[in-house]
């Protein structure tokens, strides 16, 4: 019984600090990433091939950078916007129309992922394009050129 109590304890302890992992956003002065220093974080990700590296995260919003290779779920956000910044690769981006298999999932309730768009736009994004997908919108890289590397904010907006 002991054991289980304790077994019981670590996984609270440990669950607590995954819901603690991502850093607060500062609320007492500004930050600034020189341009070297986001290439060396997307460096980071292509060799350790993690695909995320979040800067800050809260219930409401978050920065990160990803960097992504092939086919991606295509997502809806049910109350959440993303704004990107495409910092290296390419890949072809798909957004609007239906999402097609939709079925739960996500960090917040009500957010769906699909296989694919029916009746979407596709457009390849590359370096130094920006992208803005309001929440309720289904969207996804459906392929990579190799990868593609951006700076994403992701925030509230219904």
């Amino acid at each position: 019984m002991r054991r289980l109590a304790i077994g019981l304890a670590g996984v609270l302890v440990f669950g607590q600090g995954e819901a603690r992992r991502d850093p607060p956003a500062p609320t007492d002065h500004a930050v600034a990433w020189s341009m070297a220093e986001m290439t060396a974080v997307g460096q980071e990700l292509a060799t350790t091939k993690a695909t995320t590296h979040r800067f800050f995260g809260e219930k409401g919003y978050n920065m990160e950078v990803r960097r992504l290779t092939g086919p991606q779920a295509i997502l809806v956000h049910a109350k959440k916007s993303d704004f990107m910044v495409i910092q290296d690769g390419e890949g072809t981006y798909m957004s609007g129309g239906e999402l097609v298999n939709g079925k739960p999932g996500g960090e917040d309730p009500g957010d769906m992922r699909g296989q694919a768009i029916q009746g979407g736009v596709s457009r390849v994004l590359k370096p130094g394009d920006v992208m803005y997908v309001p929440a309720g919108i289904p969207h996804g890289f459906v392929e990579t050129k190799d990868h593609v590397t951006f700076v994403m904010l992701r925030f509230d907006s219904k």
